[in-house]
């Protein structure tokens, strides 16, 4: 885990205790943390203070919009460019399994 769970709750201002809520929290981590593996390359500076600040906002955008479906489909700018851009990467990184052909 690059984020701890208290740390993402003190971002997002959660003061609840909710084993769902951090299970959530654990695993937008995660995600952020392949994002930023994809972006900066898997020796990044965890421990850099701007590679948390980048986490809790990757972590942030995706908890805030984590609910959205078709009753809801307004997606903010940032949440998109997360969608684009990781799937971009999975492209490019699955290509190395596939022989080059994205």
């Amino acid at each position: 885990m690059m984020l701890t769970v208290p740390e993402i709750k003190e971002y997002l201002h959660i003061d609840f205790d909710d084993p769902a809520t951090e299970n959530t929290l654990q695993s937008l981590d995660a995600v952020a943390e392949k994002y930023l593996i994809g972006s900066l390359g898997e020796n990044f500076p965890r421990e850099d203070p701007r590679a948390k600040q980048l986490a809790l906002l990757i972590v942030s955008d995706l908890y805030d919009n984590r609910g959205l479906n078709s009753e809801n489909p307004k997606v903010s700018n940032a949440a998109r460019y997360l969608v684009h851009s990781m799937s971009l990467q999975l492209r490019l990184e699955g290509s190395e399994y596939a022989g080059g052909n994205i």
